[in-house]
């Protein structure tokens, strides 16, 4: 059986420089004659917190393996179906 296609996301530094624009407008607003320097800053940072943040997400996320003995997995149970016989026409 073919795997499975996972669809496909943004990867999480582009994902956090999409919120670069708008930090850069607001520092020109607030301090235009240190813009220059706050922008390329904030951009690294934007993108270094893009980087970071997935990672340790997905490290506190990781499941951790039960104590022995417990068996926890989710288990199915089907109804019992009792079908009627079948009359036989011929």
């Amino acid at each position: 059986m073919a795997p499975e296609k996972r669809e496909w996301s943004v990867p999480g530094p582009i994902r956090a420089l999409l919120w670069w624009p708008g930090v850069a407008f607001v520092l020109v607003m607030v301090a235009p004659e240190s813009a220059a320097v706050g922008i390329a800053a904030s951009g690294a940072v934007l993108m270094l917190l893009g980087a970071v943040v997935p990672m340790a997400l997905r490290r506190l996320r990781r499941s951790r393996p039960a104590p022995r003995g417990i068996d926890d997995r989710p288990t199915v149970e089907l109804p019992t179906v009792e079908l009627p016989p079948v009359e036989r026409v011929a």
